[in-house]
Parts: structure tokens; sequence; C-alpha cells
């Protein structure tokens, strides 16, 4: 009981919130739709009216000779009237209204969406079950649609029943008892089959993600390259089959609820008909109803019936918006955002400019695992060119995303030129921060804009993005793509997209850095994807752009180190390490190690005179 009720109250808030955000987005389609929808919901009763009007004086003028037919003529053109513009209404249904309010309300919701989760924190995103609640909740953008053209289609159902109901009201008070039995029948009817016929969305969304996972597998040149190799084809087949196989059950399920309810509604029709038939034949054979009330009845009983059977089917797509909306709702309501009315209250000066980073971070960890960073104490001065090292996995990215406040350390604290990031404005650490992510994504635009997006105020500048794209390393580019920079990168929008090698992709990932002035800049990783000597050219074109900015390279291939004034050392998320290259390499610690194991690959790989050629002297030293 407990269990409903809060179900209940949950779609409730539900709908209260779409509705709001509905009149938020589009009040003008919301108020059109409703009160057209429900003004020609109401015909079918007024025509009843007409309908039996008509019938009477025409049977009154074969029977007495009273009257004449240019008596009724008005009545038979107004009725012909009606009955047009009910034919047209046959057309307001679910799909109809769906389609008209796709573009407002879907495309609505997603700006909503999207504009609510850039005030979210983006260390709760981190846990994966507020991500996968993220996923689940923007992945049902289509669910205000639902509700507004389905509530829009029950409304008109609603007002056009208590309209059929006044009319069997004025006929009989048997035919009006009999009419409000049905009805409260067939609506008891959609409650109890509603557990069968309702879909457990939530189940439903995790079988569905995992049994596209395993279909798309083949279609991707990369995954099927795999299965072929290693020939697991029938493996993978295997889950496929498995998955879908559960949400058949839940499809059987929904069927078969459906099948049942369908059945007892048109049982409940045919008894409800028959009654009120033969009520009707044996009021006309005393003499109380006359064949206009009959005609009239009979009308009345297949309007209430194509009333009745539609709600289902509205009531499930209701039902299934409401679903969406109250994923929605609890999400963005219950996650903590930034208070955008203190915005104008926020610095917009830094409160130290001579020390640019300064992290005290006892601990930060992803969900509830272990700390992926422990005890990191650490200052980086304006103008410092600071490398940060350490093996792979060992917390180098991590660091650097709460150096930038994209996360909140677990315990601890970050500050950026004196403030922690939530005391400046908005955008204000942004516009001083230059920063190359090894995650970077190319977008399907042209290669020069892909560039060009690393400064926007300078996006159209081609000088400009010729130079950024010398420094990164991708120039030679110009040469391959047959288009040079106005060239489309990828397919997935475009067919005549041009495919970049991963070495490709990276050079103009940070040839897009390289379209910055700012103050400070960040390479995380920027030539894992080269080779050992376009590494250390990437590196050198780095240095030359730093010119006394504020800068951290990050790598864990640490031959590049010796052009930093300073390296940290990371460890097993911790800062083991602090110095200089002399420095570190006379203490003998890790950095050593890592030093002299990578110089001595370099040695064994190519030779000590092919290193000395290629200029490695300047690695193995």
């Amino acid at each position: 009981m407990q269990a409903n009720r809060e179900r209940i109250m949950n779609k409730v808030l539900a709908a209260w919130w779409g509705i709001r955000l509905a009149w938020k987005i589009d009040k003008k389609m919301f108020l059109f739709w409703t009160v057209l929808s429900v003004g020609l919901a109401v015909l079918p009763a007024v025509a009843l009216y007409y309908n039996r009007d008509i019938i009477a004086n025409i049977s009154e003028y074969i029977a007495t000779g009273n009257g004449s037919f240019a008596s009724v003529t008005r009545d038979i053109v107004i009725l012909g009237l009606i009955l047009t513009a009910i034919g047209l209404s046959s057309r307001l249904n679910d799909d109809f209204l769906y389609m008209r309010m796709y573009d407002s309300y879907y495309l609505g919701l997603q700006e909503v969406m999207m504009d609510s989760a850039q005030r979210i924190d983006l260390t709760e995103f981190v846990r994966k079950k507020i991500r996968d609640e993220f996923y689940a909740a923007i992945s049902r953008c289509g669910a205000l649609t639902d509700l507004m053209s389905s509530g829009c289609v029950l409304v008109a159902r609603l007002a056009s029943m208590i309209s059929l109901l006044a009319v069997a009201f004025t006929v009989s008070g048997w035919i009006f008892i009999a009419t409000i039995v049905y009805v409260a029948a067939v609506f008891y009817l959609n409650v109890v089959f509603s557990d069968r016929v309702r879909v457990v969305w939530s189940e439903t969304r995790e079988k569905l993600r995992r049994a596209n996972y395993f279909e798309k597998l083949p279609q991707d040149g990369d995954t099927a390259k795999e299965m072929r190799i290693f020939d697991c084809m029938e493996q993978v087949k295997k889950h496929w089959e498995n998955a879908y196989r559960e949400i058949e059950k839940t499809d059987i399920r929904r069927a078969r609820g459906i099948a049942q309810l369908t059945f007892f509604s048109r049982l409940g029709f045919y008894l409800f008909m028959v009654f009120v038939i033969l009520y009707s034949l044996v009021q006309l054979a005393a003499g109380r109803l006359g064949p206009d009330v009959l005609l009239m009845v009979y009308t009345l009983c297949l309007n209430i019936a194509d009333v009745v059977s539609s709600v289902p089917k509205s009531y499930q797509q209701m039902d299934y918006g409401l679903y969406g909306l109250d994923l929605q709702r609890r999400f963005f309501e219950t996650m903590a955002k930034e208070d955008s009315g203190a915005e104008q209250h926020k610095a917009h000066e830094p409160l130290d400019e001579e020390i640019c980073f300064e992290a005290d971070i006892r601990s930060f960890k992803y969900n509830d695992e272990k700390p992926v960073l422990q005890n990191i104490n650490l200052k980086i001065r304006r103008g410092e060119t600071v490398a940060l090292v350490g093996s792979n996995g060992s917390g180098k990215t991590t660091l650097i995303k709460l150096l930038l406040g994209l996360y909140r350390p677990t315990d601890g604290e970050v500050k950026f030129m004196g403030r922690r990031h939530d005391e400046y404005r908005k955008n204000w650490v942004a516009e001083k921060v230059g920063v190359f992510f090894q995650d970077f994504y190319l977008f399907h635009l042209t290669l020069g804009e892909n560039v060009g997006i690393g400064n926007l105020k300078e996006v159209n500048d081609e000088r400009k993005i010729l130079d950024a794209m010398e420094r990164g390393g991708a120039i030679k580019l110009l040469g391959k793509l047959k288009k040079g920079l106005g060239q489309l990168l990828g397919r997935q929008v475009d067919k005549d997209g041009a495919m970049l090698s991963g070495g490709e992709q990276q050079r103009v990932a940070v040839s897009r850095t390289h379209m910055s002035d700012k103050e400070v800049l960040i390479f995380d990783e920027p030539a894992s994807m080269l080779d050992p000597i376009a590494e250390m050219e990437q590196f050198f074109n780095i240095k030359k752009k730093l010119a006394g900015r504020t800068a951290i390279l990050v790598s864990h291939r640490i031959g590049f180190a010796r052009l930093a004034d300073r390296i940290l050392v990371l460890d097993g998320g911790r800062l083991v390490e602090d110095g200089t290259h002399d420095e570190l390499i006379a203490k003998g610690g890790v950095y050593a190690e890592l030093f002299q194991k990578q110089a001595h690959w370099y040695d064994t790989s190519f030779g000590d005179v092919a290193a000395t050629n290629h200029g490695y002297s300047r690695i193995t030293g």
C-alpha cells in the first residue's frame, strides 16, 4: 500500500513538473491544442441533439403533415458542419499531437536538460551511479511530448465523456446509470490490468542497453576485426540472444495484458449495448421513447465506446512519459547545483597572482572505491614549467582535473591564484587556462574549425590556424586532405568526411591548444600516439609556445621532463618526488628508475648511434 501511494505521488509530482516545463517552453502550444481538443471533443454530444431534433421534426412531418422540410434545413446544415468538424477532429490522436508538439517540447526539453547539466558539479559525474542516472534522464527527452500529447488527448476524452454523460442524463436516468457503470468498469479494468500492461521501464532500459551493445559489435570495424581473429561470433550471438530473450518476455507479458484488457473492455461494451438497446426498445414499445431518441441512444453508445476504447493507449503513453519525467525531476532536483543567484557576488580577480596552483588533496576517489589520489601537497608558481610524470594509472590526468576545478577533492582543497574555483565567477578560470586532454574529441567540422575553436575569437583567422597547426605538427595534413582547411573530419555526419589516424587526430587536437594565448597552458599526454621522434618534436614546439607562461606538461614517457623547470613524480596516487631533473637523478628514487628504464629501452631499440643521430643523446644523457 505504501509503495502504491509513493508511486502515485511520484507520478503526480512528475506531471506537475512536466506541465510547468511545458508552460515555460511553449505556453501557446499548450493552450492552443488543449482548448482546440476540448472544444472538438464536445461536438459529438452537440451533434446528438441536432440529430434528434432533425429526426423528430421529419418524423412528425411524415406522420401528421405539420411543418415543412425547410424548417429543418438550417439544422441539417449545422449538423453537416459539426459532423465535418468531428471527422477532421478524429486526426487529433496521440500520434498526430505528438508530431505537432515534437519540435517545441522534445527540443525544448533537450535544451532544459543540457542547461541544467551545466550547473551540476562535475565531481558528481565521477560516480557511476550518477552518470547512469543522468544518461537515463537525458535519453528520455521525448517524455514531455509523451505527457503533453497523451495528456491533451485524455483531457479531450474526459470532456467528451462528461458531455455524453450529460446527454445520457437528459434521455433517461437508467441509461445514465448504465453509462456510469460501463465507464467505471472500463477504467477499473485499466487499473487492474495496468501492472500487466505497464513495462518496468528501468529494467527494460538495462536489458535494451545490453542487447544493443552486443547487436552493434559486428557493425564496428575494430570489434568486428577482433571477432574474426578470435572466431567468437557465436559467443557474441549467444549473449545477444540471451539479452533479447529477456526483452521478449517483457513484450509478451505486455501484449498478453493488452489483449486481456481489450477483450474484457469489448465484452463490457457489448453487455452495455445489450442493456441500453433492450431498455430503449421496451420504452419505445411503451410509447415513452420515440424513434428519434432510440437512434440517439444507439449513436450515444457508439460515441461512448469510441471515447473509452482510446483511453488505454493514451494512458500507457502518458505513463511512459511520466516515467521519464520522474527520472528527470528526481535527478535534477536532488543534484547539487551551482547557485546562479550568487554569481554576481563571485570574484573576478585573483587573490594571489604569484601562486598559480595550490593543492592540499588529502584524498580523492571515484564512487566508494579505493582513493585514486592521496596526500598531494603542491604549489606551482606563476611562470613555472612543471612536468608531471609517472607510470600509467598513477593519477596524473585526475590530478589535472582537480587542479582545473573540474573535480572537487573528496577531502582537501585546491586553489587557483589564491581562491577556490567556486569563489570565481563562471568561466573565469577557463578564460585563463588552455588545456589539451588525452581524451580529446574532434568535432564533425572542418579541419580549420576543429583547430580554430581553440580560440573562438580567431576561429576564422587562417593565418593563426596555420601557425597553430605548424606548432602542433598537423600542418602536413594540408598536403593529404583534398579540401585543406575546409575538409570535413569524420564520417558520422558526411560520408565524404576524412578519417584520420590516431596520431593525426592528436596533432589536430594539440594544434587547437596552440591557438590559445592564455596565461596558463596544460598539455596532458600530447604525444602518446606519436613515435618517439615526433614526440620530442612536439614537446620542443610546446616549449617554444610557453614563452614565460605557466605550464604543466604531463606524460608517462619522461624523456621530455628535462624541458621543464621542475618535475613532479606521481606513484600510486601519491606525490613522491619534487625537484629538477638533476636533483631527482641524484636522489636515485622513482624518477631515476623510470628514466633509466626508458633510456635503456631507447638504447636497445635503436642502438647508440641511431639514438645519437636522432637527437636521443638529449634523453639518455
